[in-house]
């Protein structure tokens, strides 16, 4: 099986430690059967643990590379319909096209940090949203969404969910190594209850305009928030 290198341009920074790919695993509840939508599968470290514990996975890899690797190195899982490669940017990717309905499906993602933002907006707002969004991080990201003095990012992703940090994971257990260590963040219970009498896009119009004025007007949004969600 030909293998492949880290493409810098790409963000890659492939995982080499069994101990996060479980901790992974676990954070995303897997059962006999479930879906689960792997984003950048990569080499296949994470696409392997998810196969062994009982999901059916949708692998989606923008990086052309990729694909053949993984469609030999999972022949039999994707033979056994256990597993689907898609060729596809992530940002791009239609749940509803592929049989993804809403609150049926867990994401678990080792993206390239630069879109980790856009990355959860994406899911957090769709039609189609998952139960629940395992994904690595940049720990000092990671770290600020969990913040209860809250950021934009932060109170966005609460609007949804509830995100916990998992565990920190040094940058020796990637390669090639990058410049930042990294965390599992996990959110769960994921859904649109606190838009139910509220306009999702007039809350995001007064969160950032919240951020754009004085630290009082911030605190009344976050006591909105919190109440709703609680």
């Amino acid at each position: 099986m030909e293998t492949f290198t880290a493409k810098k341009s790409l963000g890659q920074n492939f995982l080499h430690a069994p101990q996060v790919v479980s901790a992974m695993v676990h954070a995303s509840q897997i059962y006999q059967d479930c879906f689960v939508l792997e984003a950048g599968p990569g080499k296949g470290a994470l696409t392997k643990g998810l196969l062994e514990a009982g999901a059916k996975v949708i692998a989606v890899e923008k990086d052309d590379r990729a694909i053949p690797f993984l469609t030999e190195k999972f022949r039999e899982e994707i033979k056994k319909d256990r597993l689907r490669v898609v060729h596809e940017d992530i940002l791009e990717f239609n749940p509803d096209s592929h049989g993804l309905k809403n609150g049926e499906y867990a994401i678990t993602a080792n993206i390239p940090y630069y879109i980790s933002g856009e990355f959860l907006r994406k899911f957090l707002e769709s039609s189609a949203q998952p139960s629940r969004i395992v994904v690595m991080l940049q720990k000092e990201l990671a770290k600020r969404i969990v913040d209860e003095r809250g950021s934009i990012l932060s109170m966005a992703v609460k609007a949804y969910g509830n995100p916990k940090y998992i565990t920190s994971v040094p940058r020796k257990f990637f390669r090639p190594i990058p410049n930042v260590d990294s965390a599992v963040l996990l959110i769960e219970d994921i859904s649109k209850k606190f838009f139910v009498n509220l306009n999702e896009k007039s809350f995001f119009i007064a969160l950032k305009t919240g951020f754009a004025h004085k630290r009082k007007v911030l605190i009344k949004i976050w006591k909105i928030l919190f109440l709703q969600r609680n």
